[in-house]
């Protein structure tokens, strides 16, 4: 693709429906968001803030409650909230956040930089949405490019909510924040395995939805029973489910399609496939060492790895992923021939 052929799709681009729906998805998701921002977070805390797992009530005092009920409950918000800036026990990502504004049901946002820098996915989901538009101008019949198939619809809201859903939790830091969280999580790599089954192991739609979206609903549901009963280790059932994904996507792509069902290895030689193995392998790492109590944690600072690394470059994997697809994979069914 030439520059002038760029520019002319970018122009394009914004009076065509592939634009029109990738606004409409923006404006939902997003001003769902602001809506509660503006008007107060209600529900129950996030099991996070109970890193030790040592679970309590924590709600608003009634307004008959008694001189000791008041003196007992300043106190324990006092307690959580020393250990919140201190860096200690939670599991809410380290970046510090007011334990009284969460129980009270305050608007704003807990957690600013691990929540606004989740606005990257506009940018990286108007990157695909341009290249899925280009390609569906120029013919493609690859499900990921093809103007006839709603596939490439499908990534590009899961790149964009892979940022705005977590936007969810860090800025309310509530339970079903959470699982708005770990839903666009899955939304996300459930994908990378059912579009890989799709493109070059069954041709049959119905195994993709079936099993894309009972995967979705069924790991969600998962993460936020495991969360419940495990306060300690809620911070860590994201990952665990995540890497299982992960782990079936790599035996989809590298072992099934490239050993035994085509005897290539086209991956093995995509440098996109692996600068988003890369990104996705440095994100973990900076997710790791920046939780709560972690070397890179520092709760009051500007500095969170988990918001500034973590996010961006899981949005950046995507991106490669996609390019990886659009360029290097070779598809044993199209849209056309289905």
């Amino acid at each position: 693709m030439t520059w002038d052929d760029f520019w002319s799709n970018f122009r394009d681009f914004f009076t065509t429906r592939w634009f029109w729906i990738w606004l409409i998805e923006i404006v939902v998701v997003l001003g769902a968001f602001l809506a509660f921002v503006i008007g107060g977070w209600p529900g129950q805390i996030n099991n996070c803030i109970w890193g030790d797992g040592t679970r309590q009530t924590l709600t608003p005092l009634p307004a008959h409650a008694t001189a000791a009920q008041k003196a007992a409950y300043n106190k324990l918000i006092s307690q959580l909230q020393a250990q919140v800036q201190a860096g200690e026990v939670n599991g809410c990502y380290c970046e510090a956040f007011s334990v009284s504004d969460v129980v009270l049901n305050k608007g704003g946002v807990r957690q600013t930089t691990n929540t606004w820098f989740n606005l990257y996915s506009i940018g990286t989901s108007l990157i695909v949405a341009l290249w899925v538009f280009a390609d569906g101008k120029a013919g493609s019949t690859r499900f990921i490019g093809s103007a006839n198939s709603v596939l490439p619809h499908l990534y590009i809201f899961a790149v964009l909510f892979l940022g705005l859903g977590s936007m969810w939790f860090h800025g309310s830091l509530k339970e079903w924040g959470g699982v708005g969280d770990g839903l666009s999580m899955y939304t996300f790599v459930a994908f990378l395995v059912f579009y890989t089954i799709r493109r070059a192991i069954c041709d049959k739609s119905w195994v993709f939805w079936l099993g894309y979206v009972l995967t979705v609903v069924v790991f969600t549901a998962t993460g936020e029973i495991w969360s419940e009963l495990s306060p300690k280790t809620s911070s860590n059932v994201s990952l665990v489910l995540i890497l299982l994904l992960v782990g079936t996507y790599a035996f989809c792509e590298l072992i099934w399609i490239s050993a035994i069902k085509s005897g290539g290895c086209a991956w093995l030689f995509s440098w996109r496939w692996w600068s988003g193995i890369a990104c996705i392998g440095i994100a973990t790492l900076f997710w790791s060492l920046s939780k709560t109590g972690k070397p890179l944690c520092s709760p009051t600072s500007f500095w969170q790895p988990h918001g500034l690394l973590w996010h961006p470059l899981a949005g950046a994997a995507a991106v490669f992923i996609y390019f990886y697809w659009r360029l290097d994979a070779n598809d044993a069914y199209t849209d056309a021939s289905s």
